[in-house]
């Protein structure tokens, strides 16, 4: 007998010559009991406390830390959209973010709903607060609440009893079932939590969009206690696009199987090996603008422009010189000589072949952040 997860609800369309169709409202998850901790959890679990704990320790002395946790946000941010839609890569969306071409309005709103998160606990409230950010930024006229209508698997509609998510009158309970379990109980290590709480947000599917973005907002959201500093940098998403097919395999046959554990060990091993990757991006970066801040210094006394140009850089790798110069406020002319400057000390390089609108890459700094498989 396969182990309780749930259940399947069954309604009458009216509407469909009393048309039947079924939804599923997930196992409470204050009943508990729904895995047992064995010796391969355990380790996961040990390793990604550890590789966190590391990477907390490497932010306390990152003289950087605040221009690579900025990137790597924006990371997050990318490939979460790009898990769920045909969005922009990360390299495209840096350079459009750098050059001030292109859309990048749902990067600005998602970076700005983990921001906001950073200071929010989990309730129906707030997710639906963090959902219509996401969508619509600080538009205070634009307002996300939790479903009111069915939506179905596939968008398709069938009698056959299986998996749509729970029905509009069941969201707010679930929802309230998650809150609570989150905030009574103290006992479970807050790894294994992150990880039941996701999948259970994204079986709920509260919203009419938005539902697998806003459910990996809830995974720094739980893990801020042992996160702290580290929140912006672990890039989860990262991970879940490169095993989408196994991450979308496990959140739908979780339901059916009951295997709760396997799921767990998923997120647990994506956490840690994530925190891992992070902490050696981070020390890739320190000692890439070590080596190139001592370049400069050698060269003698560097001017005035030349070093926030070269800051600049270090916050947006891949840019223009008239982007620069609107942002920093330099002239283009004095812009330009930086520029020049950093591309004969080999730090800078151009990125296109063009005589005009010349688009300039910090690329050894870039590659700390971003995977050659892109």
């Amino acid at each position: 007998m396969l182990p309780y997860t749930g259940d399947y609800i069954k309604h009458i369309d009216d509407n469909i010559n009393n048309f039947k169709y079924y939804t599923f409202t997930p196992r409470p998850l204050m009943y508990g009991g729904m895995y047992e901790v064995d010796d391969e959890l355990t380790a996961l679990l040990i390793e990604a406390h550890r590789n966190i704990g590391f990477l907390e320790g490497l932010l306390k002395y990152a003289s950087n830390k605040n221009a690579f946790s900025e990137l790597m946000l924006l990371k997050e941010c990318a490939y979460s959209l790009m898990i769920d839609y045909d969005s922009p890569t990360f390299q495209d969306i840096l350079v459009n973010r750098g050059s001030g071409k292109g859309d990048i309005v749902p990067i600005s709103n998602l970076e700005l709903a983990y921001k906001t998160a950073r200071n929010m606990t989990i309730s129906a409230l707030s997710l639906s607060k963090l959902c219509g950010i996401a969508l619509y930024g600080d538009n205070v006229d634009k307002t996300v609440d939790v479903r009111k209508r069915q939506i179905f698997l596939y968008h398709v509609k069938t009698n056959i009893k299986s998996y749509n998510p729970t029905a509009p009158t069941e969201v707010l309970p679930a929802l309230a079932d998650i809150s609570a379990y989150l905030y009574n109980d103290q006992d479970t290590d807050p790894l294994i939590k992150t990880a039941l709480v996701h999948y259970q947000f994204e079986i709920i599917h509260p919203f009419e969009q938005y539902n697998g973005i806003v459910g990996r907002i809830t995974i720094p959201m739980i893990l801020h206690d042992i996160t702290n500093e580290s929140f912006p940098l672990i890039c989860l998403s990262e991970y879940l696009y490169q095993n989408k097919n196994e991450y979308f395999d496990l959140l739908r046959t979780t339901q059916y199987s009951g295997g709760y554990i396997r799921w767990i060990k998923f997120l647990v091993k994506a956490i840690g090996e994530t925190a891992k990757q992070s902490a050696k991006s981070l020390i890739q970066y320190e000692h890439t603008t070590a080596k190139d801040e001592e370049l400069l210094i050698n060269r003698g006394k560097i001017s005035r422009s030349t070093s926030i140009v070269y800051e600049y850089f270090k916050r947006f790798p891949i840019t223009n010189i008239p982007y620069v110069s609107k942002e920093t406020g330099l002239s283009f002319n004095s812009t330009a000589k930086a520029i020049d400057l950093l591309q004969e000390k080999g730090i800078l390089v151009q990125m296109n072949s063009k005589e005009r609108n010349r688009i300039w890459e910090y690329m050894s700094l870039k590659n700390c952040i971003v995977l050659e498989l892109q």
